[in-house]
């Protein structure tokens, strides 16, 4: 009953009230991220206690402790942020305060995929804590680290989590050691490395932070520790493994109710399955995986292709009613991505391009009418879809017709001009211009002159075809160094490594599309291999960014045109 309690009618219990903060802390600490109910209640003492007491510093912790634990369970946690924010926003001798305050929100708005908003609250805190709280400031690096990783900088962001892991690492060792951000950190390199395709290296960090687990005594990333092991398990093809680390975990992540983590879980056990040829089994994963997604309206775009499988097993089964209901699904699942800031540098490439989906969608209404099934079918999908239908197919005849102008608009530019210029209306985004170092000269103008005739040729011999390349690789090929590279590429082009290279890919294959009938007959699969991309989505992801449609979209055009 007291873990169901309220703020406004919170009592501290007997078996409490003899407790110190520092107790208090403790008993937060071991449970934070592992029974958050236990957590929040927790945190309310500490609240409560500060407040009959009128112990600030108490106060503070416990509306920063509540506002972080409501936002993990994905309730509404701002309020308590906001009341902290109103207590500190005018205190200027705390090393803590207003920094947390602002670090609080930030995370709360990253938690909601609001990353704008997310960063500007890290910004104002980082201003306030440099030269003021070291630990705060190295812990703003590792935040900025996990938006950069929401928008796919994966290379980007690594740097951070090891710059963020060495400082913890040095300090675990001293008598201020935070055991938790420590172990916190060792998570954030292993899921980086893992982001990064280098599993190897995720397993590695995998295995010091679940020994660094029990030589603490602290378990708060431990399952999380184990499921990253699995996932680099399933990419490795070690399927017995990945599925023994999954299957372990699956209690916890329930009684934690961490229902976005527990459908990755089983979203990777229907792929174990379905890899493995156990078809059955990876149904059921998927439809498992498919309900907590649509329970919580938390939809993660890697796995969007379980929706791809149903389909399919639907239709080979003739089971018109469910391929139905999880075309309309999928639709529905776009539509939230779509409109989710979590995921504005990427789109998700479609096995089933929309234009597709839709005729396959028509066609199937058509012939469940004829069968009198319609009205049946809906009803077995459910209030949300019937309601959602209307307003996901708006939305994406809306989206369709915007490809269809960006294709055409793309199209009249070709013809205007050799060199293709993104048409979107999309602008490159500012963060990933080194803002530190603006108005000042990075590099000598020597050593700029050098590399920038390396990369005209590496341009004009078209080396960007290759695969697999990275900033290292490259500045190897350039007799260069990693960060000469990155800042030349960021002071001659204005962009990022990742945004150059995706460019002068793009507007290569326009050229050639628009001259070569051949080439638009190809799968987009095989279009995205001849320009050096390891997967249709990846191609689909960086043409959409730099030209406002899809490379279907143009193809379509260019067929009609011709």
């Amino acid at each position: 009953m007291c873990f169901g309690q309220s703020i406004k009618n919170f009592h501290i219990p007997d078996s409490l009230r003899g407790k110190n903060f520092e107790q208090l802390e403790k008993e937060y600490s071991k449970v934070f991220r592992i029974d958050n109910d236990k957590a929040e209640f927790y945190a309310n003492a500490i609240l409560k206690k500060g407040k009959l007491e009128k112990n600030n510093k108490l106060i503070y912790d416990g509306y920063y402790k509540i506002a972080h634990v409501r936002g993990l369970e994905g309730q509404k946690g701002h309020p308590y942020a906001d009341s902290l924010l109103a207590l500190t926003k005018n205190i200027t001798n705390d090393k803590d305060y207003p920094a947390k305050a602002y670090i609080i929100k930030g995370i709360l708005y990253n938690y909601e995929f609001k990353y704008k908003n997310a960063l500007d609250s890290y910004i104002e805190a980082q201003n306030l804590s440099r030269n003021r709280n070291t630990d705060q400031f190295y812990y703003i690096k590792k935040l900025v680290g996990i938006l950069k990783t929401a928008t796919e900088e994966n290379e980007e962001a690594l740097p951070l989590f090891l710059e963020y892991y060495q400082y913890q690492k040095k300090k675990v060792e001293t008598k201020d050691k935070d055991v938790k951000s420590y172990i916190g950190s060792i998570f954030s390199v292993s899921n980086s490395y893992s982001k990064n395709k280098q599993y190897q290296q995720s397993k590695l960090y995998n295995k010091i932070g679940i020994e660094e687990c029990k030589k603490y005594n602290d378990y708060t990333h431990y399952i999380y520790f184990v499921m990253s092991e699995g996932i680099a398990d399933y990419y490795l093809k070690n399927y017995t493994a990945a599925a023994t680390h999954l299957l372990k975990i699956e209690k916890e992540l329930i009684k934690n109710k961490d229902f976005s983590n527990l459908s990755v879980a089983y979203y990777f056990l229907g792929k174990i399955n379905k890899d493995s040829k156990k078809e059955k089994q990876a149904i059921e994963y998927f439809i498992k995986s498919d309900s907590l997604s649509f329970a919580s309206n938390d939809f993660i775009p890697i796995t969007r292709d379980r929706y791809e499988v149903l389909i399919d097993y639907y239709k080979k089964n003739g089971d018109k009613e469910n391929q139905l209901k999880y075309i309309d699904k999928l639709f529905y699942a776009d539509s939230i991505v779509n409109n989710n800031k979590q995921y504005l540098s990427k789109e998700i490439y479609r096995k089933y391009d929309t234009p597709i989906l839709m005729e396959e969608k028509e066609q199937l209404i058509k012939d469940l009418d004829n069968r009198n099934y319609l009205l049946y079918c809906f009803l077995g999908i459910g209030a949300i879809i019937i309601f959602s239908l209307g307003y996901i197919y708006r939305k994406n005849k809306k989206r369709i017709k915007e490809y269809q102008r960006q294709a055409d608009l793309l199209l009249e530019k070709s013809k205007e001009q050799k060199e293709i210029i993104p048409v979107s209306d999309n602008k490159p985004a500012e963060q990933n211009v080194v803002k530190e170092e603006k108005g000042k000269k990075i590099l000598s103008d020597q050593k700029l002159q050098d590399i920038k005739i390396k990369l005209e040729a590496f341009e004009n011999n078209k080396d960007f075809l290759r695969k697999n390349i990275t900033v290292d690789s490259l500045a190897k090929d350039l007799e260069t160094n990693r960060d000469y590279l990155s800042k030349s590429v960021n002071e001659l082009k204005g962009k990022n490594f990742s945004q150059y290279l995706n460019e002068v890919r793009i507007h290569y294959i326009i050229e050639e599309l628009n001259r070569n009938e051949k080439l638009r007959k190809h799968t987009i699969a095989s279009i995205a291999d001849d320009i050096g991309y390891n997967n249709s989505e990846s191609f689909s992801n960086a043409f959409r960014k730099i030209t406002g449609t899809l490379p279907s979209y143009y193809i379509k055009l260019l067929q009609e045109q011709s």
